[in-house]
């Protein structure tokens, strides 16, 4: 039994060791905000001037929201801090991030033009074995999925 186990694990270093390349995906920060009634607050139909002055601070580095929607499809690439058309909605997306990186509670910054903030913290771990990854999402330390889904009260333009 130990000679087995001794092989399978030579048998794994031995595999990890072959410079094997990992494509890992980027990762997406994608948001949606909807005031208490749901009504889509990124849509800029319902007067989304309140998002002037927005910003996203991640790992010591400041983007300001980008509110002009791409048109066209672009290979992965930084494109910073954008306001976007979702499926249906319309959704802020901060990436791609790198992938191929682990992240611990890792936060990002969102200070709206408002003056609030809001805090979501990534926590991403790899598995090489399995070529795989879990990614966990958290905002104002409380557990969500993604797309994250803010609530805010403000008023818009009608």
């Amino acid at each position: 039994m130990k000679t087995r186990l001794i092989a399978i694990l030579a048998a794994v270093l031995a595999f990890q060791s072959c410079g094997r390349m990992v494509d890992w995906v980027p990762v997406n920060l994608i948001i949606e905000v909807y005031d208490s009634s749901g009504r889509d607050l990124l849509d800029p139909a319902t007067g989304n001037t309140w998002l002037e002055g927005t910003t996203i601070t991640f790992r010591g580095e400041t983007e300001p929201l980008q509110l002009q929607p791409a048109t066209k499809y672009y290979m992965p690439q930084f494109y910073g801090f954008r306001l976007e058309k979702g499926d249906g909605n319309y959704q802020l997306e901060y990436g791609e991030i790198d992938g191929a990186i682990e992240y611990r509670d890792e936060p990002f910054t969102i200070r709206w033009g408002d003056g609030s903030e809001d805090i979501i913290s990534l926590t991403r771990r790899l598995n090489y074995i399995s070529i795989s990854a879990k990614t966990k999402w958290k905002l104002n330390g409380n557990k969500t999925s993604s797309p994250i889904v803010i609530t805010k009260d403000i008023r818009t333009q009608e």
